[in-house]
């Protein structure tokens, strides 16, 4: 939790001090490429048409385009190493390699016509990419060929797409699993004869509700029924849920430290589906009143363990199909202590994430590093599923002991409306945060609870 907390940190770091040619301009509210600014597409092109002979030809790529004197050796260090004998990079060689120095080049065809609007503080707006864009902008991401150097004026907020940087850490697992993404496109849709795969879209949408005017729904007397709640296996994964959307427990910066071999819930997540990383270049990081939906997404990876057990396995073998869930990216605040504010912060951001979906697979949303009561987050995202007339809300526990009451609690309190839980909620609240000291407070929180649904 210390180190998540710190990567966290460094991450806010990194995307305030990013060099001034690798940041977006704001106040053009567009995305700006590299193609744009003819000097610099003739270095890129210049560099990505080299002679490439070998995987450590990419080293020397990487280099080119690196800040400072940092040097890369991932690609003569890591084949052949322990920890990466589960990766094919021969085929990487022959297939991905080749189709990520193409589709790079291709960016003044791709984006010829297309202008990509930023998605900024209070946009309530969507951006929709195909494959095939999405696959120019993540090569020159490994490349760090986003070379555009941008005068910014006034006040502009700043972040981070370079994923360049699992590669000069030498994050291994991480690392890995951007490059299967490269290598599975280039190996099985390359060549297919199936263009109309590259078609497909990616789409990214900002969403969000006036702090001025306030939430169109309301708690208070609310008398919609407690939707029904599925707990799933502990083993299970959100990502494998039958869901049709599926929660991300996400940064302000969505993608997290995805960039910098971060591997908990939402870094994996934007790892196994590298088309999430797109939403990094379009998107500032999210107000409390926003969230950010992710369409099209797909899964090329699969994996083992988390955080420091984190490895990949190898392809995905799902198969490819019309429907992929849409991903919520919300991001819970930090919960040192009860505070009403927080509370209802939380589960109106939850709401406004869930409007639309029909069946949610969600779990212990902040409860990590984050340190948010497991019973507190499963009823906020309770409710919010159940006035947003969510079907079936899917819930992970993954085994967490601090969560094993959880399908007691919603087997007694299921005859309640929202309006009804959402009293004892905000009761609870209230009477915990005037306890100290603060680490108290969760206690009196629960115990309030528990006191308040009994008396029901």
């Amino acid at each position: 939790q210390i180190f998540h907390r710190l990567t966290h940190i460094l991450n806010a770091y990194d995307i305030c001090n990013t060099p001034l040619h690798t940041r977006m301009l704001v106040s053009t509210k567009r995305l700006i490429l590299p193609h744009e600014d003819e000097a610099d597409w003739k270095i890129i092109e210049t560099v990505l048409q080299r002679k490439f002979e070998s995987l450590a030809s990419l080293d020397s790529m990487l280099n080119e385009f690196a800040i400072g004197n940092r040097k890369c050796q991932f690609f003569t260090r890591i084949p052949g190493r322990q920890d990466a004998n589960m990766f094919d990079f021969d085929a990487l060689f022959l297939f991905g390699v080749p189709l990520m120095i193409k589709v790079a080049l291709e960016m003044p065809t791709l984006f010829a016509e297309k202008t990509v609007p930023l998605l900024l503080d209070g946009d309530n707006k969507s951006v929709s990419l195909t494959r095939r864009q999405c696959a120019c902008l993540l090569a020159h991401s490994f490349f760090g060929s986003i070379t555009k150097k941008s005068i910014v004026q006034g006040s502009t907020k700043l972040w981070s797409f370079n994923v360049s940087e699992l590669f000069f850490l030498e994050s291994v697992p991480s690392a890995l699993c951007f490059l299967n993404y490269f290598k599975v496109l280039g190996q099985e849709w390359e060549h297919s004869g199936e263009r109309a795969f590259w078609d497909e879209k990616v789409i990214v949408e900002r969403v969000g509700f006036s702090r001025a005017v306030g939430t169109p729904w309301k708690w208070e007397n609310n008398p919609k029924p407690l939707v029904h709640v599925r707990f799933a296996s502990s083993e299970d994964h959100i990502e494998d849920s039958d869901a049709d959307t599926h929660v991300d427990f996400a940064n302000r910066f969505v993608g997290g430290g995805c960039t910098t071999g971060d591997t908990h819930m939402e870094e994996i997540l934007f790892l196994i589906k590298p088309e999430l990383m797109v939403a990094r270049i379009l998107s500032s990081y999210m107000q409390d009143e926003e969230a950010i939906r992710i369409r099209g997404a797909l899964q090329f990876s699969t994996y083992a363990g988390f955080a420091s057990t984190f490895k990949f396995v190898g392809d995905y073998k799902g198969g490819h199909t019309d429907s992929q869930p849409t991903v919520l990216a919300i991001d819970a605040l930090q919960m040192n202590k009860v505070q009403f504010k927080v509370v209802r912060r939380d589960l109106d951001k939850a709401r406004l994430a869930f409007d639309g979906a029909r069946i949610v697979a969600t779990g212990n949303w902040g409860c990590g590093a984050f340190g948010n009561d497991f019973i507190l987050k499963f009823l906020q995202q309770w409710m919010a599923a159940s006035d947003a007339d969510v079907s079936e809300l899917v819930y992970h526990t993954f085994g967490h002991r601090k969560a094993e009451p959880l399908p007691r609690i919603a087997g007694s309190l299921q005859s309640l409306k929202v309006g009804e839980l959402w009293n004892c909620v905000r009761d609870a609240s209230e009477v915990a945060s005037n306890v100290f000291p603060p680490p108290m407070q969760k206690i009196e929180f629960l115990k309030q609870i528990k006191m308040a649904t009994k008396l029901l």
